[in-house]
């Protein structure tokens, strides 16, 4: 007989069982020790308990603005418990954004911290225009002093005790994230309780995170997709969450080995500076699956390093409308390694234009996004037949899945083909004194045409002729840059998962040279 299917479908259920079978394993650490699951499950009621006696009831909106730590995690699952929603808001947010996405989202409750420290959040609440919290009723402080803050609306302190009864259902909705919004203001992206909970499971069962002994590394800001489905999937396990308020190198070093990590996720450079650490400490012993996104850019430099270090680094890809770690490469390797999808409900597609392999990547999975908040309009624009979601990425196919070549926006057509500017900065990035390169195309005089844009390796120095006649050597002709320029250092912008190179400010620059 086969083994019965434990894959819960309500976020509370997670908890019982882990309080069941581990009550004594630990659960959650961050800068204040650690909690057992007993522990952590009663605390997650006493905030239930708290939003209750605030008024919240199941379709309420409550918004979550706080530095990663265990008190975040407690508010997702104590809103779950009620069968409210909660919105996440960026820690890198200024007064302008938190005040849009508090607007956008009805948010009724504003759970935040009433410490300065790592972000002055009330501070900057203070400056937020009137009419885009008006229908915020009460802000919940983490710590501090709430009378200090200043502000005419009800505040409280956090007050994780007493307990609520659990009215969630499955199709509840639960977690609200942001997409980027580079364009345009960022979509809102509705997942229910049953789309986070099965993905978290799944990702938990093939990671290996359901184990003995296992501990993921939170290093990555939990309101954003990335960071926070892979620690709620360590939860989903029965493992260890390590919280991080920022990401500093030498502090992670010392927590995987304290801790023995086994999981991880990060971008690049993540990689990169924790491989440095390792050169002074020792290889990790105890990492068995690093998931690496490219927020930055892809160099291999980092990948192999982060391989000699034991980082086990793997090539993942997802996004808020279809989970993070929705697909992952089946071992560690290269940033281009193709994907494979977690779920093996899940399908996707790749639509070609005839014009070679790649084409637009649409995915359907029982745990897709359900909406986008309050737009249907953006909703019905991304829902292809026969419930697929046109995710707006290129892709090309694979035997085990497929390669993520970037996004569809990002591609323009030079000489009647279809180019993708990371083609051409991966090339760049082979000159011997080239450190790190990024491509964007902008319009002169009625056409269009690349401009790169390019950080020297470090003591380096070399003319834009040099590289030019480097491309014109090895690149087909339409795919040499008009431009290319030295540069200290790309803008970024902020985004949920982390800090961003910002294509849009460096189009700006490339069209005033």
């Amino acid at each position: 007989m086969s083994a019965p299917d434990r894959t819960a479908n309500r976020l509370t259920e997670i908890i019982a069982r882990h309080v069941l079978e581990r009550p004594h394993a630990p659960a959650v650490t961050d800068s204040s020790g650690t909690l057992d699951w007993a522990t952590f499950a009663a605390r997650i009621e006493g905030v239930a308990a708290q939003f209750v006696s605030l008024g919240v009831r199941p379709g309420s909106r409550i918004a979550l603005w706080l530095p990663n730590d265990r008190d975040y995690l407690c508010a997702i699952f104590a809103a779950a418990r009620c069968g409210a929603l909660v919105a996440h808001i960026n820690t890198r947010f200024g007064p302008s954004e938190v005040g849009d996405l508090l607007d956008r989202t009805n948010a009724e409750i504003l759970v935040t911290s009433g410490r300065a420290e790592p972000v002055d959040f009330l501070g900057i609440f203070a400056r937020i225009s009137p009419p885009q919290v008006a229908r915020l009723r009460t802000i919940i402080c983490v710590g501090g002093t709430p009378s200090k803050q200043g502000s005419t609306w009800p505040t409280v302190l956090f007050d994780p005790r007493g307990s609520a009864p659990d009215v969630s259902t499955p199709g509840d909705p639960c977690l609200v994230f942001t997409t980027g919004g580079t364009t345009a203001k960022p979509k809102l992206v509705l997942h229910t309780q049953r789309s986070v909970t099965e993905h978290a499971e799944r990702v938990a069962r093939v990671l290996g995170m359901d184990g003995p002994g296992t501990a993921h590394l939170g290093a990555v800001p939990f309101c954003g997709t990335f960071g926070n489905v892979s620690a709620m999937s360590m939860l989903a396990g029965g493992g260890q969450v390590v919280c991080m308020k920022t990401f500093d190198a030498i502090q992670a070093d010392r927590l995987i080995r304290e801790h023995a990590i086994t999981h991880m996720v990060g971008d690049d450079r993540m990689l990169g500076r924790l491989a440095e650490a390792a050169e002074v400490s020792g290889a990790y012993r105890s990492i068995r699956f690093y998931g690496v996104g490219a927020f930055s850019t892809q160099l291999d430099g980092f990948w192999a390093r982060g391989i000699t270090a034991g980082l086990q680094p793997r090539a993942i890809y997802g996004s808020s409308e279809v989970h993070a770690l929705f697909a992952v490469a089946l071992k560690q390797g290269r940033a281009d390694d193709a994907v494979a999808p977690i779920d093996e409900r899940a399908e996707f597609r790749i639509v070609q234009d005839g014009e070679g392999q790649d084409g637009a990547l649409l995915i359907r999975s029982p745990t897709l996004f359900a909406r986008y908040l309050d737009d249907d309009e953006a909703t019905y624009a991304v829902k292809a037949e026969n419930g697929f979601f046109a995710t707006g990425d290129l892709a090309a196919p694979a035997s085990s899945g497929f390669v993520f070549r970037g996004r569809l926006g990002d591609v323009v057509r030079l000489g009647g083909f279809l180019v993708h500017p990371l083609e051409i900065e991966s090339f760049l990035q082979t000159h011997e004194a080239v450190a790190e390169a990024q491509v964007v195309a902008v319009e002169k005089q009625g056409r269009s045409v690349i401009v790169a844009f390019v950080i020297p390796k470090g003591g380096s120095t070399f003319s834009e002729g040099q590289i030019l006649d480097y491309c014109r050597a090895r690149l087909a002709k339409f795919k040499v840059p008009a431009r290319i320029h030295s540069i200290a250092e790309f803008p970024t912008s902020t985004g949920a998962n982390g800090p961003k190179i910002s294509k849009s400010q460096l189009r700006s620059i490339a069209q005033l040279v």
